[in-house]
């Protein structure tokens, strides 16, 4: 399902760009109101007279809300824009509007009363475009293959539409861990200028979670602090706190003390269930690399069986019990861990833990060799090849196997080089 052709889409969008004139005079609901009354020289009073506030029609033209309908028919009659010419156009506006707000606020009842509303619409382009990105934020299967099937209409898309659907094909290629794809699809949507807060944050996020994962750090940081400006803005917090814990679980890499700092000015009353496990997973990550065992599992004991950080915290328990040698826990735990079936976002924890199983070193680097170091390399993890490559390098090193050690690391120096090479044209 990874066909799609990053040559081809390249292609497309290019030519869209260099035509001028494609598509301009209806990119969005607002970006047309606002278009329209100054071609005819009236004020925003005018057109806002006996409608609405003069404050509703500015956030309505800067795609800052989305219009009740009932406004938009009556502003539209001002504007003498006849109903036939708006009314099928603007409705599937609101519907792409609708849904991008709702993956915003992470609101799953808007997004799921958005897909109720056009599940029974067939060919359209642009409601296509919205189931797509229902199935995406509910982690559904996509069968119809919307993402391969749209690229083919990308011509017949407008900059809005276009957008969207370049983030969530980025979205759907990080779902199947295709981290390089999505960041290539990512670096096309930037090139889409679309004054939409909510698209443009939700990309900005993409990127830098993309980037982060493939150790471009340094160019993640103008995407990380554009996304929160407009979290901030927008008072989501929500993902505010959701883009700090990924922060922290980067940082804590390299420097968990600053990690920790950060972690503890989040306040715990404004999280939902699934943050305060997110919190409860980073903090005790970082109180482990801290060599601090006994307050990372209180912090761990925070996370119930039901949390998608479960199995996480099985692994890191089985970890910390393994330093301490409590071998009474380790067979517990052992017994929990072997009978759960982790999702494909879990199976990179699945080799972790198969790593933690074995303690001869020769086994080590057999399973370091042709299990952990190749399936991080294909799931494009770069943090766990990073540590692979220097637990694998340990062992060469202590057999005194120093030209097998450099191979290895040279091979780890390519990879990053081959992403590195994924550069903005």
């Amino acid at each position: 399902m990874t066909a799609l052709s990053i040559t081809s889409l390249k292609n497309k969008i290019n030519k869209r760009i260099r035509v001028s004139n494609y598509k301009s005079d209806f990119q969005e609901i607002g970006s047309f109101i606002k278009k329209k009354r100054k071609e005819l020289n009236v004020t925003q009073d005018v057109i806002s007279s006996g409608i609405c506030s003069i404050s509703y029609l500015s956030k309505i033209e800067n795609n800052q809300i989305i219009p009740n309908r009932y406004y938009v028919r009556e502003i539209m009659n001002k504007l003498d824009v006849e109903e036939s010419f708006y009314q099928k156009t603007i409705d599937e506006k609101l519907y792409l509007n609708s849904l991008i707000k709702g993956i915003f606020y992470l609101d799953d009842e808007l997004v799921k009363k958005t897909y109720d509303e056009i599940k029974d619409i067939e060919h359209n382009l642009v409601i296509n475009i919205a189931k797509l990105g229902y199935y995406i934020y509910f982690h559904k299967e996509d069968k119809n293959q919307y993402v391969m099937m749209l690229e083919n209409l990308v011509s017949n898309m407008d900059d809005f539409e276009l957008k969207i659907y370049l983030y969530l094909s980025a979205a759907y290629f990080i779902s199947k861990e295709k981290y390089k794809t999505a960041l290539e699809v990512l670096i096309l949507g930037e090139k889409i200028l679309v004054s939409n807060d909510y698209l443009n944050a939700l990309i900005s996020e993409y990127s830098y979670l993309a980037k982060q994962r493939l150790f471009r750090k340094n160019s993640s940081s103008e995407d990380y602090l554009n996304a929160q400006n407009i979290y901030h803005k927008h008072n989501n917090t929500k993902r505010v706190i959701m883009l700090v814990l990924w922060k922290t679980r980067y940082l804590a890499k390299e420097n968990p003390i600053k990690a920790l700092k950060i972690l503890d000015l989040i306040k715990e009353s404004l999280m939902n269930e699934y943050l305060k496990a997110f919190y409860s997973i980073v903090k005790a990550e970082i109180l482990f690399l801290l060599n601090k065992y006994q307050e990372a599992t209180l912090s761990l004991n925070n996370i119930d069986n039901k949390s998608d950080f479960f199995y996480q915290k099985m692994i890191l328990l089985f970890s910390i019990c393994k330093i301490e040698k409590d071998e009474g826990m380790l067979e517990e735990i052992n017994n929990v861990l072997t009978s759960f079936m982790p999702d494909r976002f879990q199976l990179k924890y699945k080799v972790q833990y198969h790593y933690l199983l074995l303690d001869k070193e020769e086994d080590l680097k057999e399973y370091l060799r042709d299990i952990a170091i190749p399936y991080s390399i294909k799931i494009e993890d770069y943090y766990g090849l990073k540590q692979y490559t220097l637990d694998i390098m340990d062992i060469c090193i202590n057999k005194s196997r120093y030209k097998e050690a450099t191979q290895f690391y040279k091979k780890y120096q390519r990879e990053v080089f081959r992403i590195q090479k994924i550069t903005y044209e």
